[in-house]
């Protein structure tokens, strides 16, 4: 998405202020199911773990009561055998040329990561493997990668060494809020942006969806912005003069 004219695409990449918000899409090539698509996505394929309904096995509550299905199915998901895609390679083009000001990315796999982005470009809106820690808010011992990566393939249930309660990856599950950091720097780095680029991502899951309200524009309509109605996407009309899709 753009702030000024389709023809100043090229001057705006000698910037450093280029955000890229991610999705599902740029890791399916890498052999990762996404969640939504009819047949193949996560929530078309649960039947095995007898679920109330799909979305419960990334429920927290439901989580902390029955977390044989949510570790059975990480294994499918864990990150450890999978490769980047060239877009996460595109995206570490774009810190290497120091246009990058952040990723912000939704998916869990740590992909990014893989391909050498760091605390410093990279924003996980919906948490990662990369770190887990114990679900009792009186403990809360964090736990490393490799820690969990043991349990996860020994089909073990991890407990935590300290209290013995559940340690879970540090994913965001329906009922959680996402990380301070997402709205911190939030704040901080939409004002500023020369460039976004939405890839991977139909923006169907809030608050991430909004993110692309937060970039400086004219046409900004600040009531549906509050209400979360519209992510102000136009294309195809006469009046889209900065934004740009490419399938």
């Amino acid at each position: 998405m753009l702030n000024n004219s389709r023809s100043s695409l090229f001057p705006l990449l000698s910037g450093n202020r280029i955000i890229c918000i991610v999705g599902a899409g740029i890791s399916t090539s890498a052999g990762i199911p996404d969640f939504r698509s009819p047949g193949t996505g996560i929530y078309d394929n649960l039947k095995q773990y007898e679920l109330p309904y799909p979305e419960a096995i990334f429920e927290i509550d439901y989580f902390k009561k029955h977390p044989k299905p949510f570790f059975e199915l990480a294994k499918e998901l864990f990150p450890s055998q999978l490769k980047p895609t060239i877009c996460h390679y595109f995206i570490r083009m774009l810190r290497d040329k120091k246009l990058l000001l952040r990723c912000y990315t939704q998916n869990i796999d740590t992909l990014e990561r893989v391909v050498g982005l760091s605390d410093r470009h990279l924003i996980e809106a919906h948490g990662t493997f990369y770190r887990s820690h114990c679900v009792n808010k009186l403990c809360m011992k964090k736990y490393d990668f490799d820690w969990m990566k043991d349990k996860i393939f020994t089909q073990t249930i991890p407990f935590c060494q300290n209290c013995y309660s559940l340690v879970k990856p540090d994913i965001v599950f329906f009922g959680e809020g996402l990380p301070e950091k997402f709205f911190e720097a939030m704040q901080m780095d939409f004002p500023s942006c020369d460039l976004l680029m939405i890839m991977g991502t139909s923006l169907q899951v809030q608050p991430f969806a909004s993110l692309v309200n937060s970039v400086c524009s004219p046409q900004k309509d600040t009531l549906k912005e509050f209400l979360g109605l519209s992510v102000q996407l136009d294309f195809h009309s006469g009046k889209a003069y900065r934004q740009v899709f490419c399938d």
